[in-house]
């Protein structure tokens, strides 16, 4: 049976997670701000940041299952290549 204690990702992939999340939760709080309830535009914008929270946090653990899957078939393939 395979090892399942090796790490199947690395620096780099950290660094595109870790780039595409932030960059996903500016988007979405700039995104929600027209949904707040508040007509201050500060309060609004506390807001809109606050609630792009879990959703970037939805979609960092979205990323990495995705960026996980894909390292694990791309080791099986050139594992059966071989």
């Amino acid at each position: 049976m395979a090892d399942t204690t090796e790490k199947l990702l690395g620096k780099v992939h950290h660094l595109i997670a870790t780039v595409l999340t932030l960059g996903f939760f500016g988007m979405m709080a700039l995104l929600l701000r027209p949904f707040t309830f508040s007509p201050d535009p500060l309060i609004a914008q506390a807001q809109a940041t606050f609630a792009a929270v879990p959703v970037a946090a939805t979609f960092w653990f979205a990323c990495y299952m995705f960026l996980v899957v894909l390292a694990d078939q791309r080791k099986q393939r050139a594992d059966r290549q071989k």
